[in-house]
């Protein structure tokens, strides 16, 4: 009895797999034209647009251009931005083009700084975390808008330790100064640039260990809200007490239904596509001024481009499955899963035939597609998440007449919704944006007028969304593991299995797909012993990282 059980058990597993696949299929035409080294499916993109989205600036602004081509690695005299030296921490490589002079990773950019001493920055865009490639029988398959596998925590702990390096070699300083200056620099030249780098070196590598968590994230996760408010809260604001630990990781989602969706972030806080992308800005080291009076909530953020990143994405398909590299789907267990799927999954998580949000909560009568927002409670997934967003509290300083009504503190979630909203006013202001246009770049997401009061008002949160978690849709999911908003289940087979049937321990950052079991190779039998002495080991069992619940 128990080995029929088992069996059955199994069996849906593996349906409801072939019916997620199914609906992915059914979504997404086949195959594009294929391209050497990289492969890419057929997404809706071609290769101009995709140079756009890996290279377009967006108001970032994590070190000086020209310093951070010239930087050395802790180690030895190997440049920092080496491509190979890149590859290390999971960013993606794909060569030089127009909007990448210098061969930098997909996702960083060469950042115009009119207002700063040094004329361009290097910064980050949602491209880094948002693009990855998959490994099928020795190629390489681009997944547009999926997530990466970087290791963010390994990057910013090397960058900082190569900042801080280069400041106690006066060879490598020398060496240094010769690269940025273009040639070999007089004693006075040196004297000057090192006064700028230490100056910038200490905000940096301040800056840096705000954002490293005290528990290694691994690839594929940052810890975004906790980073994105201790940069708000303590390096924009000046509360040195405001410091959080950064704490909660959870995994890059994809991004190819972002623009279509009510709501996008793992906790349904941000409905405005615009908000949402000036946040993100923010967190990948972009310059808000909340101190100075006379410059208030001025920013680096490039508004215009950030709503041309929105409206490419629209553009984006999910992935299909490339039945080439892995094996064609049975179009008659895919019936049958997408049957289980409907009865046993469909309640939460929408998929085509989509269902829509309604005409009438909308101003403009635009609809979007449903997300389902889950108590954490009820879903039984890791808390950690939750917790961090709902019991931070936040000095809010000088901005509490401005912003807080006089409130000294302020939960850490409304800090942070109310200060991106503040930058936003301030970067539309800028942009001189029509009404029109305001409606646009938030993407239409207004609630009707009502009583006397003849202006659409943004959609708000339910009070219930900070202690919940979004279920979203699952087109194109084979290509997004890890999975649960943690990345705490290696695949999908694991993902439909009982909680404690779950691996305790597996490894993590390998691109190599396991077609069966929809996910990486991740468990020991899988990989050589090289392979895992170069993968995070992903353990379940510490605080964060859970992988129980999810178990309907």
């Amino acid at each position: 009895m128990n080995l029929r059980k088992n069996h059955l058990i199994s069996s849906g597993r593996k349906l409801i797999s072939a019916g997620v696949l199914g609906l992915s299929i059914a979504m997404v035409p086949c195959f594009a034209q294929e391209k050497e080294p990289v492969q890419y499916l057929d997404q809706g993109w071609d290769d101009a647009m995709r140079e756009l989205y890996y290279f377009t600036p967006q108001g970032s602004r994590l070190m000086p251009y020209s310093w951070f081509l010239a930087l050395e690695t802790a180690a030895g005299e190997t440049r920092f931005s080496d491509p190979a030296n890149m590859a290390r921490y999971g960013w993606l490589n794909h060569g030089r083009a127009r909007l990448n002079p210098d061969n930098l990773p997909i996702g960083f950019t060469k950042e115009p700084a009119n207002d700063s001493a040094e004329k361009y920055w290097v910064g980050m865009t949602c491209s880094a975390c948002h693009t990855n490639d998959i490994q099928a029988k020795g190629k390489r398959i681009r997944i547009d808008g999926g997530p990466a596998l970087a290791d963010f925590t390994l990057f910013i702990t090397e960058l900082s330790a190569a900042v801080q390096a280069n400041l106690n070699d006066q060879t490598r300083f020398g060496r240094f100064a010769a690269n940025v200056l273009g040639h070999d620099p007089t004693p006075t030249e040196t004297a000057q640039l090192k006064t700028a780098y230490r100056t910038f070196a200490a905000e940096l590598v301040g800056n840096l260990w705000m954002r490293t968590p005290h528990r290694p994230s691994g690839p594929g996760r940052v810890d975004a809200l906790n980073q994105i408010t201790n940069a708000l809260a303590v390096t924009n604001l000046g509360v040195p007490e405001n410091l959080r630990p950064v704490s909660a990781p959870v995994s890059f989602p994809f991004v190819w239904l972002a623009p279509h969706l009510d709501w996008v972030q793992w906790a349904p806080v941000a409905s405005s596509p615009i908000a949402r992308n000036v946040g993100e800005t923010l967190g990948v080291f972009g310059k808000a001024e909340f101190k100075d009076p006379n410059n208030l909530f001025h920013s680096s953020v490039m508004l215009k481009q950030l709503h041309e990143m929105e409206e490419w994405l629209a553009t984006l398909k999910s992935p299909p499955w490339p039945e080439k590299h892995f094996g064609k789907v049975n179009r008659k267990l895919a019936k049958r899963g997408r049957e289980l799927f409907d009865k046993s999954c469909r309640g939460c998580h929408n998929m085509p035939p989509f269902d829509y949000t309604a005409k009438e909560i909308n101003a403009f009568g635009k609809q979007f597609i449903k997300t389902q927002p889950i108590q954490i409670t009820k879903v039984g997934t890791d808390s950690q998440y939750t917790h961090s967003l709902i019991s931070r509290i936040t000095a809010t300083s000088n901005l509490g007449p401005l912003l807080f009504q006089n409130e000294p503190v302020t939960p850490g979630a409304n800090f942070f919704l109310t200060t991106v909203g503040a930058t936003l006013k301030k970067a539309i202001e800028d942009a001189k944006l029509t009404p029109q246009e305001i409606f646009e770049y938030n993407g239409y997401r207004f609630y009707p007028p009502s009583g006397d009061d003849p202006v659409p008002q943004i959609w708000k949160p339910s009070p219930e969304a900070l202690t919940a978690i979004k279920a979203s849709p699952l087109v194109g999911i084979w290509a997004t593991g890890p999975f649960l908003h943690n990345g705490s289940v290696p695949n999908i087979y694991e993902l439909l299995s009982p909680p404690n049937e779950r691996s305790k321990t597996f490894w993590v950052g390998s691109r190599e797909i396991d077609p069966v079991k929809l996910g990486y190779k991740s468990t020991r039998n899988q990989l050589t012993a090289k392979e895992r002495s170069q993968l995070f080991l992903y353990d379940t069992r510490l605080p964060g990282n859970h992988n129980s619940g999810h178990a309907f």
